[in-house]
């Protein structure tokens, strides 16, 4: 048994009594005329009135000759911990879910109880079969609220393994990210209009996707966590074979956590194939610091360093640094989940002389989840960057200086816990002072991903 501190698990009752007061409301909706009972009655109005001490009092007095009946223990059980008779409701609330064990607003009231007793481990297992059920929105989020700050205080013991799959398919209208001008006139050459060879102007296509990961943590003690995560992620065109990709990306670090505090630092892997060939490897370190203000509010800082390889392409090597603080929002147990980020970015050359070819620059992430019924939900993303790039561009004589703007939508169903589907349309727009670097995409995205734990 893992035994909380006294600070978290009032953090963790206070949310408790959010799913209190869900599960309360539904049991009171769910009561028909045929089973209707005065002594339950007089217990549901009383805890609806926040009176647990005063249900508890009425209901204590009968449970020698109702004990079994899982209506009554219940409701035994849920105002036995709410009046703070802890050892009396997990033993309600067992006998519930010991004839029912399909009834998963009883082991959500269960899972509350543990925590209240200082079992972390045996309450994450109550509130993870309860969160695999159909349950209505604000009980589903008030249990994610709780398992968040179970997570956060009293990590699982032992190894903990996590991976998923994923299948799709596409339609991009640019999966060459190319301008689509025919013809334009270079600086250097006095003005000499050039033909854009058709390979390198903009082509689209349908594109199948496939990826799969894995995540692992193992504690080495309650503070301290080792972790580590593989992806691989790749894309078929049914037409432009040569920009086929796969990416793979490796990360190993640890990660501490202290109450509403957490901070990482990792080791980071990413490599790029296009079109079958070795393109991009980055070998780098990520930093992030992360808080939780309250149930409903966090922010990050976090950093980014990595030395870039282009293979073939030694003029294009970089060393890459990324700043950047986050913030996310819960508005209410169905209201909408806000996101956001910013961040500045410098890229710089490991050759003076081919300046131009690493930049500076900010962005900003903006972006709401809202649910829209038991199982669906809408996604909305806005992303602007800005970057000015070292040197002057060969051939035009400028020092380049790009804007782009992607904006996406769509919805999310989850079909059951393991099971989402995800359609989605996405539109990026890059605005170049020098053409070759000026484009418009547009991608019609649906994808199937099936998680693992």
């Amino acid at each position: 048994m893992l035994h909380l501190p006294f600070r978290t698990q009032s953090a963790g009752l206070r949310l408790g009594a959010r799913l209190c007061a869900f599960a309360v409301a539904l049991t009171c909706l769910s009561t028909d005329a045929s089973a209707q009972d005065a002594l339950l009655d007089d217990a549901r109005a009383k805890l609806t009135r926040r009176d647990a001490a005063g249900a508890y009092a009425l209901l204590a007095d009968a449970e020698m000759a109702r004990a079994g009946d899982a209506r009554f223990d219940y409701l035994l059980g849920v105002a036995a911990l709410d009046a703070g008779h802890v050892t009396r409701a997990i033993f309600a609330l067992e006998r519930v879910v010991e004839r029912q064990p399909d009834n998963m607003l009883a082991r959500a009231e269960l899972g509350r109880a543990y925590l209240a007793a200082g079992d972390a481990d045996a309450a994450r297992e109550q509130f993870r079969l309860a969160r695999s059920a159909d349950l209505p929105a604000g009980v589903a989020a008030a249990i994610e609220r709780v398992i968040g700050v179970v997570n956060q205080v009293a990590p699982p013991t032992g190894p903990q393994l996590l991976g998923y799959v994923e299948f799709g398919a596409a339609y991009d209208s640019n999966v060459n990210s190319a301008t689509n001008q025919g013809e334009f006139a270079i600086p250097a050459f006095g003005g000499i209009v050039f033909q854009t060879a058709p390979e390198n102007r903009q082509r689209h296509d349908l594109v199948a996707s496939a990826a799969g990961g894995v995540n692992a943590e193992k504690a080495l003690s309650p503070a301290w966590k080792l972790v580590g995560a593989a992806n691989l992620r790749a894309t078929m065109g049914r037409v432009v074979h040569d920009m086929n990709t796969v990416f793979f990306d490796a990360t190993a670090g640890l990660r501490h956590t202290a109450g509403t505090q957490r901070q990482l630092i990792a080791l980071q892997n990413n490599t790029a194939w296009v079109g079958g060939s070795r393109y991009r490897t980055a070998n780098g370190l990520a930093a992030q610091w992360q808080s939780q203000f309250d149930a409903a509010s966090q922010a990050s800082v976090f950093g980014q360093w990595s030395r870039q390889t282009y293979h073939g392409q030694a003029e294009r090597d970089t060393d890459r640094l990324l700043l950047g603080l986050g913030l996310a929002r819960q508005f209410g147990g169905a209201g909408p989940l806000v996101y956001g980020s910013a961040y500045g970015v410098r890229e710089r050359t490991r050759q003076a002389e081919v300046a131009h070819f690493g930049h500076q620059g900010a962005g900003l992430r903006l972006g709401v989840e809202q649910r829209l019924g038991a199982a669906l939900s809408g996604l909305a993303e806005w992303q602007f960057e800005r970057r000015r790039y070292g040197g002057t561009e060969p051939f035009f004589d400028v020092a380049r200086q790009d804007r782009q703007n992607d904006v996406a939508a769509g919805l999310r169903w989850s079909a059951d816990p393991h099971w989402q589907v995800v359609a989605q349309a996405r539109r990026s727009g890059a605005g170049s002072n020098v053409v070759l670097y000026d484009y418009s995409r547009n991608v019609f995205q649906i994808t199937a991903h099936r998680s693992f734990q």
